[in-house]
């Protein structure tokens, strides 16, 4: 049994860094597609649709891209 204001403040706020691609800018304010459906985040970058991000307490930064591809 956990207590509701403890319940509430978890289900409320967002600890986790959540992967997505913009599909849509306006302004400061960009639409990212996760794995959870459409999201609102801002954004300081300059981003363009189809870029990854990572979004992290509401705010958007671009996701690292890896530079070196190794065959297996």
């Amino acid at each position: 049994m956990t207590f509701a204001l403890k319940e509430l403040t978890r289900l409320l706020s967002q600890d986790t860094t959540v992967v997505g691609s913009v599909v849509g800018i306006e302004g400061v304010l960009i639409r990212v597609a996760t794995e959870r459906g459409a999201v609102n985040a801002r954004t300081v970058d300059a981003l363009a649709v189809g870029d990854r991000v990572l979004i992290k307490n509401g705010m958007a930064t671009k996701a690292p891209v890896a530079r070196h591809v190794f065959p297996v």
